[in-house]
């Protein structure tokens, strides 16, 4: 075999190669069928060893050779200057000449002698490691992804990677069979980057928590690392919250809140002291829809919050992160920042979550002592909001809370699907039984009857997801996305002291006001496939037995499995 051990000549003129013209490899298994197959790497052959993480050239059984690269590098100088080497040497190249890799997999297959990609990667460097994780950011950031979820699975030779993508928990084609002790090196070198961490290095065997910055197709996004010491190995979760103007919504109205819903809001806005709470499961856009609220205060007003860590940046306000040991209960750093913002001239309040008994002190001091008092809390509604925060393990006394003018307004969100405007199909028994056939004909009949009599609207106004998707929805990487087109609030508000608030109906849904009531409306619009209602709140079945409205005998028996 010839060979060289010049250095690369960027000087040479070439005409530019069209990217365009690059073939795409997501996955070792896509690599593994290129055919003429490939037979072994040649990077240690041309002395390209330093190069081969982004650019790693391959022999094929034919006897051509395949450039294969990161996306950023496929057109680079690096790059032709390697195709006229091999060109003038005398090397037949294949056509196509080149492919985009992740980066993850072609640093695996240029760290190893042959073409096979093995769980132990050997010789990786911080720099390589660090192009993995930011190619792992950079996807999840263009499939509009919520969270990164790095699942290190200790006793298997691969390794988890999932994202949370409309709200639905999905692993990539692309990602798979990713080697483990490639992806425990890439953790240890993301976390060098952790502000406000626990820890000066990545430890597998404690949860850790803090925050780093990434840019992604020149856009900011401040990921909220959460770690896991799990059984099998370290789970990683990093949320994704984006930092520039261009990618926040612009209103409470842009994120699905109803008209009558933000004249709530700037009717107790008005009004000096108390707390808003925000609540919702994990994931419902707690924090997004506070954050929006805040920046619409009037610019006359001293904003500061208190975080762990911050997680959007808001303009005008003073913006805090409080570090605490997770590992510890007593902590002295909310008092310290409690005693100097009172001196702070302040009149609003960001105050993170609402999660154990130390920030439901802070909530007790800053709310009794007057203030404008913004908080999100962990609660499945609005009137549960009380329950939770005088729960045992937030402790905040009932008497308290009952206090008038501690609690200004409760607020609790779902976020759900919003269905592509342009494909979504009508709610027929036949679209239901052609998607989800086990039910059959007459459960399906019976399910729209259900629907309609449960929120008095007519099912031939719903719509369906349609899960071939179209042009505008459809996603090559994500099929199970096929028909979704964002996401939507549907929300419910609480005044307390105001007639009613304060009345126990066991949780039935108010077919006026409750958050699965603004679901229906989005259903009724168009917006919303009704299945995805019953998922995020109740089957409009079991809705018809809790008021009564449907008698026990006419229910339709459990069925394991059935689904929905």
């Amino acid at each position: 075999m010839k060979t060289w051990s010049a250095p690369l000549s960027l000087a040479e003129p070439a005409p530019p190669f069209d990217p365009a013209r690059a073939g795409v490899i997501d996955h070792p298994g896509q690599l593994s069928a290129l055919r003429p197959e490939v037979r072994r790497v040649l990077a240690r052959d041309l002395g390209i060893q330093s190069l081969a993480d982004r650019i790693c050239p391959v022999e094929r059984a034919d006897g051509s050779v395949t450039l294969l690269a990161r996306v950023e590098y496929v057109g680079s100088d690096q790059a032709d200057a390697l195709e006229r080497r091999l060109r003038a040497s005398g090397r037949a190249l294949s056509e196509p000449a080149r492919y985009i890799l992740p980066a993850a997999l072609l640093l695996d297959l240029s760290r190893e002698s042959g073409v096979a990609v093995l769980a132990q990667a050997g010789n990786r460097t911080p720099t390589a490691l660090a192009g993995v994780f930011q190619d792992l950011v950079e996807w999840g950031v263009r499939q509009g992804a919520t969270d990164l979820h790095l699942n290190v699975l200790s006793d298997a030779a691969e390794s988890e990677v999932r994202y949370t993508v409309a709200g639905r928990y999905v692993a990539p084609e692309r990602f798979r069979h990713m080697p483990t002790g490639l992806l425990r090196d890439v953790l240890a070198v993301a976390w060098m980057d952790i502000q406000g961490g626990n820890g000066a290095v990545f430890d597998p065997l404690q949860e850790q928590q803090g925050s780093l910055l990434r840019r992604v197709d020149g856009q900011a996004y401040t990921l909220r690392w959460a770690s896991l010491a799990a059984d099998r190995g370290p789970s990683v979760c990093l949320r994704f919250l984006p930092r520039d103007a261009q990618s926040r919504p612009a209103s409470l109205e842009g994120l699905g809140y109803r008209s009558d819903q933000i004249a709530c809001f700037e009717r107790v806005l008005q009004s000096e002291g108390g707390a808003l709470v925000f609540a919702g499961t994990v994931g419902s856009g707690k924090s997004t829809s506070l954050a929006t609220l805040i920046r619409g205060l009037p610019a006359h007003r001293k904003i500061i919050t208190l975080e762990e860590p911050v997680e959007y940046r808001i303009d005008r306000a003073v913006q805090n992160t409080i570090g605490r040991d997770l590992d510890q209960q007593a902590h002295g750093r909310y008092a310290a920042k409690l005693r100097t913002l009172k001196r702070s001239a302040m009149t609003d309040v960001l105050l993170g979550e609402i999660r154990d008994a130390e920030s439901g002190l802070a909530f007790m001091d800053l709310t009794g002592s007057g203030v404008n008092v913004y908080t999100t809390v962990h609660a499945p509604s609005a009137r549960a909001i009380v329950d939770r925060l005088a729960s045992d393990f937030i402790a905040v006394p009932r008497d308290f809370l009952a206090t008038p003018g501690i609690l200004k307004l409760l607020v609790y969100q779902v976020l759900l699907p919003r269905l592509c405007p342009v494909c979504a199909v009508p709610a027929h028994v036949a679209e239901l039984v052609r998607q989800r056939p086990r039910g059959g004909v007459g459960y399906w009949r019976q399910w729209l009857d259900w629907a309609g009599q449960a929120w008095a609207v007519d099912p031939a106004m719903l719509r369906l997801r349609n899960p071939d998707g179209c042009v505008r929805c459809r996603r090559a990487a994500l099929p199970e996305l096929h028909g979704y087109d964002g996401r939507t609030v549907a929300a419910e508000c609480l005044e307390p002291g105001l007639p009613g608030a304060g009345k126990d109906d066991g949780y039935v849904p108010d077919p006026r006001s409750s958050a699965m009531a603004h679901a229906m409306e989005k259903a009724v619009a168009g917006q919303v496939d009704p299945r995805d209602i019953e998922v995020r709140f109740m089957a409009f079945e079991t809705l018809l037995l809790r008021q009564g409205r449907l008698p026990a005998g006419e229910a339709a028996p459990c069925r394991s499995g059935a689904g929905r």
